[in-house]
């Protein structure tokens, strides 16, 4: 047992991650109603579709090892398995970089054969902010990293302060500048964002890290196992990244170039706030949660579980109060083109709620060997979002794939959780 592993979340941590989650989410926010206001409605089209494209390919290229890092380091550290880690933490980088490199160049292919084909530089936005794929990539996985070697604090200032900062920072000069406020420019300005978040995280990552990795040899023997063991977590994060992110690429096939696709974008990007709370609140919890599960500590595991789940279930009251009242006064900020969009705000932000609130028990079923029973759930909720969105998309626009992506949601979190809820009492029920 490594006794320097902490697993007794404090309450001036929590409350730094809910700021600085809230910063990354205001920031985010800021910066889309920039780019609403100074862009065409076809240029922010694009610029959005780019982003949601180049985020499910992100999901691939890290082969899921970023997902697993906060498992299996956590017990690296535990059991103290220096060389391994070291050897998983090599491996991970070469092979989330090289298949980054592989996923770039068939998407440019295609696209650039596509362009030619309909001789239009249409959506070219999506093949330049693609080139940054491997630094976005290689930013998520150390993003994990930090965290799991205990400096959650330190990785959401990098990942959910810096990054919007700059992204904010550029965009603005871009403007102010005037050198051309177009999707092409936007996505540029994204890119470099994410170049010197990536600097940054390189640097932190070689400071926080333990001194016994530092010096330990690399052991890859584990290679095969460790990939094997990541790709159950890929495919559920790219179920739940197509979950999140096809809605927009859909309503572009059924209405392109029309403001019904920037609505969608803007009704998901307000409600995305209770979402980031879960993913932040996961770095948190769950390297936690694996030690605990390892030394079967059924008491500490339900208080600490309870705790997330007060502290997610309070900022969801608030923020669904919020959303109620004042949610067509928010999509105005946007312009006018935007403000029908408040019954898919609505229905947006009940199905983020319920992926928010339930988004750790996925983790665990697979942590303690469900995976299968993840995959085939997230996949089927994944698919049943895109054939709802094509029936529902034509007529109804943004409500219709809004109501696509809240009904499959609430259906698999609510399905998960009970799940999750019912390994645990019989993994831990008293021995007659």
């Amino acid at each position: 047992m490594n006794l320097n592993f902490s697993v007794r979340p404090d309450n001036f941590s929590s409350l730094m991650l809910f700021g600085l989650t809230l910063s990354h989410y205001a920031l985010m926010y800021w910066a889309n109603i920039f780019l609403a206001r100074h862009l065409t409605i076809d240029a922010f089209d694009d610029y959005s579709v780019a982003v949601s494209i180049v985020t499910l390919l992100s999901t691939l290229a890290t082969l899921g090892l970023e997902k697993y890092a906060l498992r299996l380091i956590s017990l690296y550290i535990e059991r103290e398995h220096w060389s391994r880690l070291r050897g998983f933490w090599v491996f991970s980088l070469r092979a989330i970089f090289l298949f980054s490199i592989v996923l770039l160049g068939l998407l440019e292919l295609g696209l650039e054969s596509i362009l030619a084909l309909q001789g239009s530089d249409f959506h070219i936005a999506i093949v330049i902010y693609a080139g940054f794929l491997p630094v976005i990539a290689l930013c998520l996985f150390l993003t994990e990293i930090i965290t799991v070697y205990g400096k959650q604090i330190q990785a959401l200032v990098l990942y959910r302060f810096f990054l919007p900062t700059v992204f904010l920072l550029l965009i603005s000069g871009v403007r102010y500048f005037q050198l051309g406020m177009t999707a092409v420019s936007a996505v540029l300005c994204f890119g470099a964002a994410w170049c010197l978040t990536l600097m940054l995280m390189s640097v932190t990552v070689r400071t926080v890290s333990p001194k016994e990795l530092r010096l330990a040899r690399v052991d890859s023997k584990g290679r095969r196992w460790w990939l094997k063991k990541s790709l159950p977590l890929l495919v559920s994060s790219l179920m739940m990244t197509l979950l999140t992110s096809a809605g927009t690429i859909i309503l572009e096939i059924l209405h392109p170039s029309q403001a019904v696709v920037g609505t969608y974008v803007v009704a998901m990007q307000t409600a995305g706030l209770i979402s980031l709370i879960g993913t932040s609140t996961n770095r948190y919890y769950l390297p936690m949660l694996v030690v605990l599960l390892e030394r079967r500590d059924p008491s500490a595991i339900k208080a600490l579980l309870g705790k997330r789940m007060q502290l997610i279930a309070c900022f969801i009251a608030v923020f669904l109060g919020i959303v109620g009242v004042w949610g067509q006064h928010i999509l105005d900020l946007f312009g006018s083109e935007f403000s029908q969009g408040y019954q898919a705000l609505c229905i947006c932000a009940a199905g983020a709620a319920f992926s928010s609130l339930f988004s750790d028990s996925p983790y665990y079923l697979q942590f303690m060997g469900s995976n299968s029973l993840v995959v085939s759930l997230m996949s089927l909720a994944a698919l049943g979002m895109i054939a709802l969105a094509f029936v529902l998309g034509p007529r109804y626009g943004a409500t219709g794939v809004a109501l696509a992506y809240a009904v499959p949601t609430m259906l698999l979190f609510s399905s998960l959780k009970w799940l999750a809820n019912r390994h645990m009492r019989k993994l831990f029920r008293p021995i007659p």
